[in-house]
C-alpha cells in the first residue's frame, strides 16, 4: 500500500531538451523537431524501429541533467519537498499517448524513477489529432487514469497532480477531473519565475439540479422530452452549453464524459 500517488502526464519536452544539448545526434538520427511531431508523422515508425537505442541515450540524459531534463521530473522533484515524501511510500502514475515519440518519454522518465526507489506506473491514452475525437480522448484519460485516482483514494491514500507537462487543455481537464474524483492537490511549475505553485484543492462537484437532470438523459431523449426534463428549451441549452449534454440527430443525451465519471465515482444510479 502506497501513501502516497503522484499522477503526470507526459508530453516531449524530454525530447526537445536532449534536441537542444544535442542537435547533431538527433539530426544524424533523421529525427529533428521529434517533439512536435504529429501522431501521423512517418517518422514515428522509424522512431520506434529504433525505440531502445533512443531510450538509452535519453535514459544517460536524465541521469545526467537530473531533474532538470524534462517537464515531468522538475515540478515532481520540488512536490516530493515540499510535502515530505519519500520514494519509497510513493508511486507515480505516468500516461502518454500511445505514439512512439510520446511512449519513448515516458518509458525513459518511468526508468529513471524505479532506479530511484519509486514505484511507478504506466498508462497509455488515446491521443487527440482532431477536434473531432477531442472528448473520446478525455474520456480515454478519465477511464485510464482518473479511475486510478478515484480507487487509490478509497484505498486512503493521498493523490496528487502534476498539472506542468502535457498539452494544457487535457492537463486542465485532468485536474478537474481529478478534484471531481477527491484528490488531495494539484501543482505546477510556474514558467516565468520557476517556482512550485500549489493550486488550490477547492472540493469539486456538479451543481445538483444539473446533475440530476443529466442524469436523466443518460438514455437518449428527443427534443420534448429532454426540455420537460430539463424544465426549459433555455435550461437545456444552458447545460449543453455547460458541456453536460450534447445534442444529437434526434434529441439530446448525456455527455460521454460525464457517464464515465459517473461510473467511476460510482454515481451511475438516479439522485
Amino acid at each position: 500500500m502506497y501513501r502516497w500517488i503522484h499522477v503526470a502526464p507526459v508530453g516531449t519536452s524530454l525530447l526537445g531538451n536532449f534536441q537542444r544539448s544535442f542537435p547533431n545526434i538527433v539530426k544524424d538520427w533523421g529525427f529533428e523537431g521529434w517533439d512536435r511531431w504529429s501522431p501521423e508523422d512517418p517518422r514515428q515508425d522509424a522512431l520506434c524501429a529504433r525505440f531502445s537505442e533512443v531510450s538509452k541515450k535519453l535514459i544517460d540524459f536524465i541521469r545526467e541533467k537530473g531533474a532538470s531534463a524534462c517537464a515531468e521530473l522538475a515540478p515532481l522533484e520540488r512536490a516530493l519537498q515540499v510535502f515530505g515524501h519519500g520514494a519509497s511510500e510513493t508511486m507515480v502514475i505516468l500516461y502518454s499517448t500511445q505514439t512512439c515519440n510520446s511512449r519513448l518519454a515516458r518509458e525513459a522518465v518511468a526508468e529513471h524513477l524505479r532506479s530511484r526507489g519509486f514505484h511507478v506506473q504506466e498508462a497509455e491514452v488515446r491521443g487527440i489529432s482532431s477536434i473531432d475525437d477531442f472528448e473520446e480522448g478525455l474520456v480515454d484519460i478519465l477511464d485510464k487514469v482518473v479511475r486510478l485516482i478515484a480507487s487509490w483514494k478509497r484505498r486512503g491514500a493521498g493523490v496528487f497532480i502534476n498539472a506542468t507537462p502535457g498539452f494544457k487543455a487535457e492537463a486542465s481537464f485532468l485536474v478537474i477531473a481529478s478534484l471531481l474524483a477527491e484528490a488531495d492537490a494539484a501543482y505546477y511549475m510556474h514558467e516565468s519565475f520557476r517556482e512550485l505553485v500549489i493550486l488550490p484543492a477547492i472540493p469539486l462537484e456538479i451543481k445538483r439540479q444539473y446533475l440530476e437532470t443529466a442524469k436523466k438523459l443518460l438514455e437518449p431523449r428527443s427534443v420534448s422530452e429532454a426540455e420537460d426534463i430539463a424544465g426549459s428549451p433555455e435550461r437545456l441549452r444552458e447545460l449543453e452549453l455547460r458541456g453536460l449534454v450534447a445534442r444529437t440527430p434526434t434529441g439530446y443525451t448525456a455527455r460521454k464524459w460525464l457517464r464515465k465519471l459517473l461510473e467511476i465515482t460510482n454515481q451511475t444510479e438516479t439522485v
